[in-house]
């Protein structure tokens, strides 16, 4: 998992960290990065999904090779 965060853009990967495992609010992020909210709630959709597509490409190849 922390490969696949690794991998995102920084400003995707910051506030997904923020978010997800450092458990801040949108508000927090916003203020700390220095930010509008709405660019926190885009960044987050956008590093939620890329992502997802990863976790989804890992799981797959893990299935294809047995595990």
């Amino acid at each position: 998992m922390r490969a696949l965060v690794a991998r995102l853009p920084a400003p995707l990967r910051e506030a997904l960290v923020l978010r997800e495992m450092e458990d801040l609010s949108y508000r927090q992020i916003a203020d700390l990065v220095g930010i509008p909210i709405g660019t926190v709630m885009s960044r987050l959709a956008r590093a939620r999904q890329i992502f997802g597509a990863a976790w989804r490409r890992s799981a797959a190849g893990e299935e294809r090779r047995g595990r």
